[in-house]
């Protein structure tokens, strides 16, 4: 077993590198991969693929993003919802960033939801990677240009923390 920050900047780099290679790929409900993704199945894959976890285990709700907020995988940073002043520097590139939008379960939206209903990937310099419904494909977006991701980022997690990784090449 190598401790995670002896390798961490290496696995890091792995995740930032996947992640980009599926930039474009089609956006299709409930998938995982390879080809096709949706948001909470994008981070996922790219977890699985490159620490060979599950970061749908352990984690309860009815969203797999809710899954993959609750895993016992890492440490999650919570932010304040509606606050632009979010310290962004606190994120590390490859972790996983947690918005609050309604998701496709969530059939009568509901003031009081505590959960997101949207992920993606930090990349660094303020931009991250995801997979939109909108616009039918994984997209790079970011905090400067849009107020909106900020606003409603409600927590990131860094599954580096907290672990020790068996490092596979």
């Amino acid at each position: 077993m190598i401790k995670a920050n002896t390798k961490e900047k290496e696995l890091r780099n792995k995740i930032i590198k996947l992640v980009l290679l599926q930039h474009h790929k089609k956006y299709v409900h409930g998938h995982h991969g390879p080809n096709t993704f949706d948001c909470a199945g994008l981070v996922w894959f790219i977890y699985n693929e490159i620490l060979h976890i599950n970061l749908y285990e352990n984690g309860f709700g009815i969203s797999t993003t809710t899954k993959l907020m609750t895993t016992s995988y890492g440490k999650l940073t919570l932010f304040e919802e509606n606050d632009v002043d979010k310290d962004i520097s606190l994120i590390k590139k490859g972790d996983i960033l947690f918005f609050h939008r309604q998701s496709l379960q969530d059939i009568i939206p509901k003031e009081n939801n505590k959960y997101p209903g949207h992920c993606g990937i930090y990349l660094g310099n303020h931009e991250f990677i995801h997979c939109s419904r909108t616009k039918g494909q994984v997209v790079i977006s970011n905090f400067i240009n849009n107020d909106y991701w900020k606003k409603i980022l409600v927590a990131s997690k860094d599954v580096f923390e907290e672990h020790d990784w068996q490092y596979k090449k």
